[in-house]
């Protein structure tokens, strides 16, 4: 059977770096490695930021355990193992996915038998996460389904002084391992207890069948730019936004050359990616019952 790596956290919490680590180190162990990329909008930006050691299989336009894109995920993991037949399967998924829906989604006919879920990592922004629990289902799923917690942004807090995310998260899963994270890094040692866990749970980590986590959350996506500097467009993007945005990212046009805009809850940074897109001026915004007309862009 072909193991899979599910990948989740919500929302900005900062999986695409997380895997940029770990499929170097899964491509040295295995021949043919795989990964399927799933994005909550209509323009993918995340795939262009992997490194290129593997290229991944992108899903847009809504979660991969949502019925909209249903089909086609079902279609590419069916595809995959037909003509990659990888050892090994790394799924990153929306930051608003239920993972607890994966277990069913690899037993529909075409996948049983096939594959089976082999670690679910979940990712733990300690910034936001203890605000996001409060009212977001699908980051409480996240955390009761994980099976390593890496926790991340322990960098931009008061890490050592505070227990008290670490007891939450005992709270909601308390079999799960726990690693931080500062800058969203891990050591070779680290990386090796995620991926080289007790053989019971290598053989397959069943769920009790639940209701879906699904919160209200919406993609828009708008045409922006192109801005004169970083400065000026940090600040316009960022004053734009409703209170109700959780996340926004996008590559964006700053005196001819493309840069990343990304926005987590409150915070907002812009970085040059050295050329390596070419189509920008496509922001991607998500939020709680968000609306197009609430962002004057």
């Amino acid at each position: 059977m072909i193991n899979v790596i599910l990948l989740t956290g919500f929302l900005g919490s900062g999986k695409t770096t997380c895997l940029n680590q770990l499929l170097p180190r899964l491509a040295r162990a295995n021949k043919r490695v795989a990964v399927v990329m799933n994005e909550f909008g209509s323009v993918g930006v995340d795939g262009k930021l992997i490194d290129g050691v593997v290229r991944p299989v992108e899903l847009q336009n809504g979660s991969i355990f949502c019925v909209c894109i249903r089909d086609n995920f079902l279609a590419a993991m069916a595809k995959l193992a037909e003509e990659l037949k990888p050892e090994i399967v790394v799924i990153e998924a929306t930051g608003v996915a239920d993972p607890f829906e994966m277990g069913d989604f690899l037993a529909y006919p075409g996948l049983l038998g096939i594959y089976r879920l082999y670690r679910t990592v979940t990712l733990i922004d300690a910034i936001n996460f203890p605000k996001v629990i409060q009212t977001l289902r699908a980051a409480r799923a996240q955390a009761e389904a994980a099976d390593v917690f890496v926790i991340t942004k322990t960098d931009l807090v008061d890490w050592e002084g505070s227990v008290d995310l670490g007891n939450l998260l005992v709270q909601l899963n308390p079999t799960a391992l726990q690693i931080v994270a500062p800058f969203c890094r891990l050591s070779g040692t680290e990386w090796e207890l995620v991926l080289g866990l007790t053989q019971a749970v290598a053989a397959g980590r069943q769920y009790s069948v639940r209701q879906p986590a699904r919160d209200p959350i919406v993609s828009v996506t708008l045409s922006i730019g192109p801005f004169a500097d970083i400065t000026s467009a940090r600040e316009a993007i960022a004053r734009a936004l409703p209170p109700n945005t959780l996340r926004a990212k996008g590559f964006i046009d700053i005196s001819g050359r493309p840069h990343l805009f990304q926005y987590t809850m409150g915070k907002a940074e812009v970085t040059d990616v050295n050329g390596r897109v070419e189509k920008t001026g496509q922001l991607v915004v998500i939020g709680l019952n968000l609306r197009r007309d609430q962002i004057p862009l």
